[in-house]
């Protein structure tokens, strides 16, 4: 086998293998370790990894040292023939599954995947760890077969990862909409406690204790608070306007004064501010409470009386 042919049979294993081989893969394809070799001292190979090349035409990959890491699980084993339920197999996870989502910051200093079965390596910056997952907990991501962002949050938390940088994770995840927060609560509630929660916390309470760590806020609390600020401010505007108007001098002031007493919106306060609203002059157009604003009040009547409006979910859409 000539040398043309040579970069012909491995480049046709890596082809879709992000221009990556094994050692065992270019043995089975004719290939010894001498000719291995000869290709890596003329430039057209680099070894990137114990028993792993790069063919240097194809480029480097991003996230290499994870691709690495997931070959070399089992060598001989081309990467689309691989099964995740495979006893040999292994899926991306913990931070490494963050890498290759792009999720957060949290620090990676090793390589960590999932396997179905207790291993060991050599490789210094790499870490196995025995799960067993569900197909519902795996996607892929470039190729590679890693854990979905919820489940990932779940191995994170676990592995007593620091609060803050999950709590960065999980806030980019939601505005993301890779996670639904409901269901993510009831995932994790088992470990508030272990992030210094009293008993009594649930799973909703131990999101937004993780995503305040991190200084960040969750989609929906931003949605809420620019509705609140938009709200307030359409009602200043009409205010100040109704006086030069004519229209109600009394009812302006009283609308500036439940204004003045509804930031920030307390119970009490917001009932008095629908009770203004609810006497504005005929004909005039009125915007309607925000339901985070409504939901803030504990008075059932002004509840009641209040403009209906759609519910806001968790990942900011409107139900009827």
């Amino acid at each position: 086998m000539d040398r043309a042919e040579q970069l012909s049979a491995l480049a046709g294993l890596a082809a879709d293998q992000w221009g990556l081989v094994t050692a065992a893969q270019a043995k089975d394809a004719g290939l010894n370790g001498v000719q291995l070799l000869r290709l890596t001292e003329a430039g057209l190979l680099e070894n990137v990894g114990r028993g792993v090349y790069l063919l240097t035409s194809a480029g480097m990959p991003r996230h290499l040292e994870i691709k690495v890491a997931w070959l070399r699980l089992q060598p001989r084993v081309p990467a689309w023939e691989r099964s995740v339920g495979d006893v040999d197999s292994g899926v991306v996870s913990h931070t490494s599954a963050c890498q290759l989502h792009e999720l957060g910051d949290i620090p990676s200093p090793e390589v960590e995947i999932s396997v179905p079965r207790r291993r060991t390596t050599k490789e210094p910056h790499v870490r196995l760890r025995a799960a067993a997952l569900e197909s519902v907990d795996v996607t892929v991501v470039d190729g590679l077969p890693v854990t979905t962002p919820p489940r990932t949050i779940v191995d994170l938390l676990r592995a007593k990862a620091d609060g803050g940088h999950i709590g960065g994770v999980i806030a980019e995840a939601e505005r993301r909409g890779l996670v639904n927060v409901e269901e993510l609560a009831d995932r994790v509630r088992p470990f508030a406690r272990r992030y210094g929660l009293p008993r009594t916390a649930g799973g909703r309470d131990l999101i937004e204790h993780l995503v305040a760590q991190a200084g960040e806020a969750l989609r929906a609390h931003e949605l809420e608070r620019a509705g609140r600020e938009g709200f307030i401010k359409a009602l200043q505007l009409l205010a100040a306007q109704q006086p030069a108007s004519s229209v109600s001098p009394p009812w302006a002031e009283a609308l500036q004064n439940a204004l003045r007493d509804a930031t920030p919106p307390l119970p009490l306060q917001v009932t008095n501010l629908q009770r203004v609203l609810r006497q504005a002059p005929q004909g005039l157009q009125v915007p309607s409470l925000p339901p985070a604003m409504v939901e803030t009040d504990g008075d059932d009547d002004a509840r009641a009386d209040a403009p209906s409006t759609p519910e806001r979910t968790d990942d900011g859409t409107e139900s009827e």
